[in-house]
Order: structure tokens, then C-alpha cells, then sequence
């Protein structure tokens, strides 16, 4: 599990080090670095499955794009070396030079990187990884099909994040006899079953009451069946595309999924999970999230939903997830166009301990003026 992470040099991030825990939140305005704090991670990845991060950082495909060297490096670096230190219960560094590269889309380790074996078993290169963008899969009612990412490494996504094999990964898991959410903290207390699909169905219907899904795989594409139950006499409503349910319904599925079928010691990067979800349903994601990160898997989510972050908190106030076991970071641009940040500290009843002017504040702001205060 990482514990910190230090970025040098990289893009807004002159250098920045940011504690984490099982649950590591990410707010502040927008371009003040939160997706670079994720990026660095995305690129250490995404060079080691291609096979080139012993010889340096790919840039871009299949998980984020940056462009050039000349887009990824501090533009006030004076020593045009990015880094990358990530500590666990040991700690690694990951240099590389930019000299004379300013027009590439890789960069060489500046010294030679050498993964023992140890990490490569670290959740970050291995199939115990998911990463789900804010760009989720917007052809809703198909679904792709993979065998080998879906059923061999189990991944929810092969490009950017979109979660574009949720549908092949719920006809192939959802009923399984072998698949069992492992963790009793996930259990949805409205279904005793502990397959997948069942327990998803649960959690979904947090966002939108009565919600079935039912995948069904034919040829090479999946589709998602959407419908409701029905209350005393009235008839259920099947067979809805999903564009007729809300697209907060389709838009969650891939991270309840990744949130539900994770294995303790997994490591989850999520982006803006509140797209699309009313503050109820935003609340509920939140208190999956805690109860994930409380069972064992180390969830790193960027938002900007004060529903989410006080979704969190309330989880902590009912012991749903210990307080060390989150941290929450606000970040901001100073004067010099250099990402800053404030770990937000709050008691184990959920009270934010230390305020900061930016940080989720605007509804009140707001109010404000409302009341002519």
C-alpha cells in the first residue's frame, strides 16, 4: 500500500509529497494538479506494461496521454529531472532526464531501473489494479468483449480509464460460483446473496430505487438490460436502454463493480466518481468507498463533490472506516502557477479541524448572499 508519493518536477508539481492512506481524497479548483497526481502513477503503469519502464517513461496510451516531454516537465525546472518516489514498507525512485528530449513522447531513466521482484507484485504493475476516468463508456448499450483483460487479469478497462468492459466483466463474474465479494463490510443488507451481480443490483439501487441490470453477452458485444421492479400490483418495466434509466445509473456501474470485486492489498484510482449522481446517491457511493478502503483495498479518488467528501466524513463519524485511515488533500495554485497543497484534518466524529478559504465552502458563500449576510 503507498503510504507517500513524491513528485518532482512534473508539470505543475515542482515538488510536491502527499501522504496516503487506504482512502486518499483529492479536492481543490481545477488545473491546481489533482489528475497529475494520478497521471504519475497512470505512466508508471502504463510504461511498465509496455515493457519500457526499466528503460524509461512512455508518455502516452493506453492509460493517459501528456503529450510531449517539453508538456510533462515543471516549467521552471532548473534540473530537468522528473522523479517519482513512491514508499510502501520500502521506497523507489523513479528518475528520469529531459535533456535535450523537449520533443519526445519518452523520456530515459536518468539511471537505470531495476524492479525487484517484489515490485513487480506491487498492486500498481499487476492485475490487482483498476483505474476508472472520468470519461466513462459512452456507447451504453454495448459493450465490448475481451477474454483475456476480463477473464485472465480482470480489468474493467483497456484505454483511458473508460470502464468499457464492465459489461463482459458482469456476464462473466456477476453469478459466478467462484467470484464471492469476499468481505462481510460490502454486503448490501437488502440481498443475502454474495455474488457480484446481486450485490452491484444493491448498491445501484441507492442511486436509483428498484434499478435491475441484467448483462446479456451475444456475438462479440455485451449489452445491459435496465429495467424496475414493480411494488404491489403495478407491472415491472424491462428491457430499458440505458439512456432511459439516467445516465448516473451506467455512468457508477463501472465503479461499484470495481469497488465490489476487489481484493484486499488492490489499488483503485478513481476519477469525479459523482458524475452524474444526485447528492443521495453520491453519499451512498461515498460510504461504498469507505467500506471498500476499510476492508483492505487502497482507493485514491479525485473529486469535487462536497456530497462525496461529506459522504466520507459521515462514514468515519460512524466508524464505517477508521480516521487514520483517511486523508484528504486540498489543492491550489500559489502566485507562481505551482501546485500547493493542505492536508485537511477532521476528528473522528467528522468535524473538519482546520477550514481553509476554497475548500468546499461555496455553499455557504452562497448562502451568504442569499441571506444578505
Amino acid at each position: 500500500m503507498i503510504t507517500k508519493l513524491k513528485i518532482t518536477d512534473f508539470k505543475a508539481h515542482h515538488n510536491t509529497e502527499l501522504s496516503f492512506a487506504p482512502l486518499t481524497l483529492l479536492t481543490g479548483i481545477n488545473s491546481s494538479g489533482k489528475s497529475t497526481i494520478l497521471q504519475a502513477l497512470l505512466l508508471l503503469r502504463q510504461s511498465f506494461k509496455k515493457n519500457r519502464l526499466e528503460k524509461g517513461l512512455d508518455l502516452n496510451a493506453p492509460l493517459c496521454d501528456i503529450g510531449k516531454v517539453k508538456d510533462a516537465l515543471y516549467r521552471a525546472s532548473k534540473s530537468e529531472i522528473i522523479s517519482f518516489t513512491i514508499k510502501t514498507d520500502k521506497t523507489f525512485t523513479f528518475s528520469f532526464n529531459t535533456k535535450d528530449k523537449y520533443e519526445d513522447t519518452f523520456i530515459p531513466a536518468d539511471k537505470p531501473i531495476i524492479l525487484s521482484d517484489k515490485w513487480r507484485e506491487f498492486p500498481l504493475f499487476t492485475n490487482d489494479f483498476q483505474y476508472l476516468s472520468s470519461s466513462r463508456w459512452a456507447n451504453l448499450n454495448q459493450y465490448p468483449i475481451d477474454t483475456y483483460a476480463v477473464e485472465t487479469e480482470r480489468q474493467l478497462s483497456l484505454e483511458y480509464g473508460q470502464g468499457e468492459l464492465v459489461g463482459h466483466f458482469l456476464s462473466y463474474y456477476g453469478e459466478n460460483r467462484n467470484f464471492d465479494i469476499v468481505s462481510d463490510l460490502l454486503l448490501h443488507p437488502t440481498t443475502n446473496s454474495t455474488k457480484l451481480l446481486a450485490q452491484t443490483i444493491a448498491w445501484e439501487q441507492e442511486i436509483s430505487p428498484r434499478i435491475t441490470i441484467r448483462p446479456i453477452q451475444k456475438d462479440d458485444k455485451v449489452s445491459i438490460e435496465y429495467g424496475y421492479r414493480s411494488e404491489g400490483d403495478n407491472s415491472p418495466l424491462e428491457n430499458l436502454q440505458s439512456k432511459n434509466v439516467g445516465y448516473g445509473i451506467s455512468y457508477s456501474l463501472s465503479i461499484v463493480v470495481a469497488l465490489l470485486s476487489a481484493k484486499p492489498g488492490a489499488l483503485i484510482l478513481i476519477e469525479n466518481p459523482e458524475a452524474h449522481l444526485h447528492p443521495r446517491g453520491q453519499s451512498k457511493l461515498a460510504e461504498l468507498i469507505a467500506l471498500v478502503a476499510q476492508s483492505g483495498v487502497q482507493v485514491v479518488v479525485e473529486t469535487h463533490s462536497d456530497h462525496l467528501f461529506y459522504g466520507i466524513l459521515k462514514a468515519v463519524a460512524q466508524d464505517k472506516i477508521k480516521r487514520k485511515k483517511v486523508k484528504v488533500h486540498f489543492l491550489e495554485l500559489d502566485n507562481a502557477n505551482v501546485s500547493i497543497h493542505t492536508e485537511i484534518d477532521f476528528s473522528e466524529k467528522g468535524r473538519i479541524l482546520n477550514p481553509k478559504k476554497g475548500f468546499f465552502d461555496q455553499f455557504d458563500d452562497d448562502l451568504d448572499v442569499l441571506l444578505g449576510l
